[in-house]
């Protein structure tokens, strides 16, 4: 009987020792894991917000380098240069393209939906200044070679986690995280581009819907035209480079389907989406169709209706304009293209006012 009894005492006092080494353990492990979580994590945002254009409330992840809507850039203030060399990928990046690039060719292999691999180009500096007398906006570019999967391992992937969970270490916390954002990183810079707000005939303003199987901000509401810079298609012809108003024109051309001059294009401002990581000018465009011609014109197929999904349209309209924006999510690229449009047509006196007045 005593034996007995000792036995039970004994297995008791085991299991309550187990039970309490087992609780510190579990609170070790958690306390672990948590200060693995504070090594690795970073908040997503690269800046602060308020170094990012807002107005009233409402803010948006666009820092603004140059231009503010009234100032503008003419075809002979754009310099473009074209190193011949791409950089080359840190190792992260490089396995991100390698795997993209397998998953595209395994699409197309089994007669899927598929993501082709198209020349693009990298910003790897830029240099600002002013005309004299006149004090219009310059500015002088320079891009290395890239690629549409390039982008797809870089702009598309800045929140990839890297590591293996828990730990969590992203492209945008490694390379974007203090870094002064002004100065573009040229392997991470890829598809630099144009974003237009196009003014029909009479006097609508068109937004697009783009489409949900594409893969960069799908189903997203945006601006009239955006359109990255095609090295082949987007050549000058006087000189060794990309011309921006081809690709504001090629842009216009596929996705609305209207023929744009030269003369029709005015590019008001300069800076880079800290969400996406996407540089590109913005700006403001007449075209000579009414909407319903531009309607009829995309019924008979354009070649980047597979992008666009839907337009509309809007009467130039500040208070209608800006009030459908605050209804409606969308990407900051877009909304500053829209702003810079409507400063540009109405002064930013007005539209400030207006625009305080809404997003108040």
């Amino acid at each position: 009987m005593e034996i007995l009894l000792s036995s039970i005492i004994g297995a008791i006092v085991s299991l309550i020792l187990s039970l309490i080494f087992e609780d510190q353990l579990t609170s070790l492990k958690k306390r672990f894991l948590r200060w693995l979580r504070t090594i690795f994590y970073r908040r997503k945002s690269p800046i602060p917000k308020a170094e990012t254009f807002s107005i009233g409330k409402y803010t948006t992840s666009w820092l603004v380098i140059d231009g503010d809507g009234e100032l503008e850039y003419t075809p002979a203030t754009i310099r473009c240069r074209v190193e011949n060399m791409p950089y080359t990928l840190p190792p992260e990046i490089s396995a991100l393209r390698d795997t993209i690039q397998k998953r595209e060719a395994r699409k197309k292999s089994k007669g899927e939906n598929y993501q082709w691999n198209g020349p693009m180009y990298s910003l790897e500096k830029y240099a600002r200044g002013r005309t004299i007398p006149e004090e219009n906006l310059e500015i002088t570019l320079t891009f290395r070679p890239s690629d549409y999967f390039t982008f797809q391992a870089t702009i598309t992937s800045l929140d990839t986690n890297l590591l293996t969970p828990p730990a969590v270490l992203t492209l945008r916390q490694k390379y974007l995280q203090g870094h002064e954002l002004s100065n573009p990183i040229p392997f991470l810079s890829n598809g630099f581009g144009i974003a237009l707000a196009v003014i029909t005939k009479d006097k609508k303003l068109i937004l697009t819907r783009r489409n949900t199987n594409i893969g960069v901000r799908p189903g997203q509401l945006d601006s009239s035209v955006v359109e990255g810079i095609q090295p082949i298609l987007d050549r000058s012809n006087t000189y060794k480079g990309p011309d921006l108003y081809r690709t504001a024109i090629r842009g216009a051309q596929e996705e609305l389907g209207i023929q744009l001059l030269q003369e029709d294009i005015h590019f008001l401002g300069f800076g880079l989406d800290t969400e996406y990581y996407q540089w590109g000018l913005l700006g403001i465009a007449y075209c000579s169709e009414t909407i319903e011609q531009i309607r009829e014109i995309r019924t008979r197929g354009i070649g980047g209706k597979w992008e666009v999904n839907q337009i509309e349209a809007i009467d130039i309209n500040p208070k209608q304009i800006l009030a459908r924006l605050k209804e409606n999510k969308i990407w900051s690229i877009g909304f500053v293209t829209v702003y810079y449009a409507l400063t540009k047509e109405f002064g930013k006196d007005k539209i400030d006012t207006i625009a305080k007045e809404i997003f108040k």
